[in-house]
């Protein structure tokens, strides 16, 4: 048999222990992902401190536009053989604010263009470890 050069013997232990421990991140991480979602659903938008732990939860929200529906909008509105809307049939969204910003859209499509605004609500999570200072106050040491 022939001699393991040094690569291949690390190697030889590499490969199975990282397959082992993205074992354990995959289950720790659905673990994770679950307590995240149930904390989540059971706190209410602020803070609260147990153990030694700070955890924080903010909600904010998300614009986009649903581009679907604006492109369907501003084809009726006469911008299909503009700069606004390519080829492929999808709004450059660069061109778009260009012509906005520069006057050559009107007002009134303006503002049937924001209908077109869609929001998506984003719950945040945040767990810190907190920490006594000498004086007896706390204050967060990791996020």
């Amino acid at each position: 048999m022939a001699k393991k050069k040094l690569g291949e013997m690390e190697l030889d232990v590499l490969i199975p222990q990282y397959a082992e421990n993205k074992a354990m991140l995959d289950d720790y991480k659905k673990i994770c992902d679950t307590e995240n979602k149930q904390i989540k659903e059971l706190m209410e938008e602020g803070t609260y401190e147990v153990g030694g732990y700070k955890a924080t939860k903010s909600v904010s929200v998300r614009e986009s536009l649903n581009e679907d529906k604006l492109l369907e909008l501003l084809l009726d509105k006469g911008y299909g053989n503009t700069s606004v809307i390519k080829q492929k049939y999808y709004v450059d969204m660069d061109a778009l604010e260009s012509a906005i910003y520069s006057g050559q859209i009107p007002k009134e499509d303006l503002l049937e263009i924001d209908k077109c605004r869609e929001s998506k609500e984003v719950v945040t999570l945040r767990i810190s470890k907190v920490k006594e200072n000498k004086d007896g106050k706390t204050k967060e040491v990791w996020k």
